[in-house]
């Protein structure tokens, strides 16, 4: 198929999720002619997440009613031994596809352009070359931007591109479960079984996303390994006794936990997952992604602006600043854990409790002061 006619922007964002969505409207906002370009045909859907988000996320991006499911105050984490430790987390549980819709129809209020349906094949000279299916079918055609943002998932197009990719995964599987009765806080469940991961259980009502992530062996992709762990999904299942009559739904994906990549390259910046800016021992990373869109935004449109590429260097510096060092410490524990996973409960409950999260000072705290002390921060800044 032919490269049919040149589109031109500012700056072309691949991927139309939080980070994707955040990156290009603070592009917009500081006056950059942006395009959001998204393989899905539709925004948010399907939701492949467990939907959870810490409290202080109302920091940095504002949260309405209709995105929250239930607020939770507390994380119960169960031990491979049966003993049950309850912590405080307080969060909420999304309605993932409310909000990340509502995230993009922002930037696009701002100014920004929405492309859906279309696949980046890889990168040109001059910007990116897009599959799109148009009125008169596929139509293959290139886009020259200054600044292409990659924020398009675990498997990044653009991250591939540039020689940066992500090469550590767990595969989760999950589905929605119509509750017996409701549930105040999110359960998560460690078992020799869930090698690297574990099972969580987040309330949402009458509903709980229940689901697992697993480290598995072999050639990280959709296929095989998504469906190893839609098997130990279902013994999951069977263990909380969860009838399969009360199952409304499935969904899978594959998330990243190698820790973060070098994030700029050229004049390509990866954010998101693309940028495997996800918690490698929890998996998290919503807030991640709405910080890094953020900051690559603005990185973004401050070299457009002023003509220097060179100004981008200073979104790297701005997430390392902000959570990297938290990525990496939990990196480091997440080795610790794999080299010493084992089969006997004790021991594994034991090492469960020098890594996991619930049992160790929040290294997030820098997430939480970042708006005290920048203004350009938080929700005053999200106009």
């Amino acid at each position: 198929m032919a490269v049919g006619i040149v589109r031109e922007y500012d700056a072309l964002v691949v991927g139309a999720g939080p980070a994707g969505a955040c990156a290009a409207r603070r592009l917009a906002l500081d006056g950059a002619r942006v395009l959001m370009a998204e393989r899905k045909p539709r925004v948010g859907m399907p939701v492949q997440c467990a939907e959870y988000v810490p409290m202080f996320i109302t920091y940095y991006v504002p949260l309405e009613a209709g995105h929250i499911a239930q607020r939770v105050d507390e994380m119960e984490t169960f031990l491979p031994t049966g003993e049950v430790v309850r912590n405080r987390f307080p969060g909420y549980v999304l309605h993932r596809s409310l909000f990340d819709k509502s995230l993009v129809a922002s930037a696009l209020k701002a100014g920004a352009e929405l492309l859906l349906g279309a696949r980046v094949t890889g990168l040109s000279d001059r910007g990116v070359v897009i599959e799109s299916r148009g009125p008169g079918g596929r139509e293959r055609f290139e886009v020259a931007a200054k600044v292409v943002i990659g924020a398009d998932g675990p498997i990044s197009t653009v991250g591939k591109a540039v020689g940066r990719e992500n090469t550590e995964f767990v595969a989760g599987a999950q589905c929605e479960v119509l509750l017996d009765r409701p549930l105040e806080a999110t359960r998560v469940y460690f078992d020799p079984e869930y090698f690297g991961g574990y099972g969580w259980v987040f309330p949402k009502g009458d509903t709980a996303n229940v689901g697992v992530g697993v480290q598995l062996t072999g050639v990280p992709g959709p296929g095989n390994s998504l469906l190893e762990a839609r098997e130990v999904l279902e013994g999951f299942l069977d263990k909380l006794k969860v009838g399969r009559g009360r199952v409304l739904g499935y969904t899978g994906g594959l998330i990243p936990v190698g820790g973060p990549l070098a994030a700029t390259s050229g004049r390509v910046l990866l954010a998101g997952d693309a940028a495997g800016h996800t918690h490698p021992l929890t998996g998290a990373g919503i807030l991640h992604a709405v910080i890094g869109g953020e900051a690559a935004g603005r990185a973004a449109a401050r070299a457009i602006r002023d003509d220097d590429m060179e100004a981008l260097q200073a979104y790297d510096d701005e997430w390392r600043s902000i959570f990297g060092r938290s990525l990496e410490r939990a990196a480091e524990r997440r080795a610790l854990l794999l080299s010493n996973w084992c089969c006997d409960r004790a021991a594994l409950s034991q090492l469960i409790r020098r890594t996991w999260i619930a049992f160790r000072s929040p290294a997030d705290r820098p997430l939480m002061d970042v708006p005290r002390r920048s203004p350009q921060w938080g929700r005053e800044a999200w106009r």
